[in-house]
């Protein structure tokens, strides 16, 4: 799905190709995974979580294939201003499961933005995509 050298590129934080910028965004990169997240978020009234979810950036991506566990960080389009940031402070939220794609959740922080999907048994085809972008220590910018 993605080319060893989108991975490096994403990791230096430069871009030389459409397809590479593309993979900064969570649907981008894991494009199968968002819209099966975003058409369930979608039926269930949480559109607003769909179009956050697709406008993410990918910060990094672990999985452990001992555990097969996978973690996805995201940066949400939203940015904390000074007193979420200083004062309130960025704490876990919520968790949101999912029916379709069971093996996922969304976390989401105190202030309700998305901030990582983690995967405990993912498919197959989304195991080799994990391993693929742990294995570069893929870091977004």
């Amino acid at each position: 799905m993605c080319a060893r050298g989108a991975f490096r590129a994403f990791q230096d934080g430069r871009s030389t190709s459409p397809l590479e910028a593309s993979m900064r965004y969570f649907a981008g990169a894991f494009s199968e995974l968002a819209f099966d997240l975003s058409l369930e978020l979608r039926a269930t009234g949480r559109a607003d979580l769909a179009r956050e979810l697709e406008a993410c950036t990918v910060k990094a991506v672990s999985y452990d294939p001992e555990t097969d566990v996978g973690l996805i960080a995201l940066e949400p389009p939203r940015q904390l201003n000074a007193v979420e940031r200083n004062v309130i402070g960025q704490k876990l939220g919520q968790a949101i499961p999912f029916s379709d794609a069971p093996y996922a959740s969304l976390q989401l922080d105190n202030f309700g933005r998305i901030v990582a999907v983690d995967l405990v048994a993912p498919p197959r085809n989304l195991r080799w995509i994990l391993r693929v972008a742990s294995n570069y220590r893929w870091r977004g910018p």
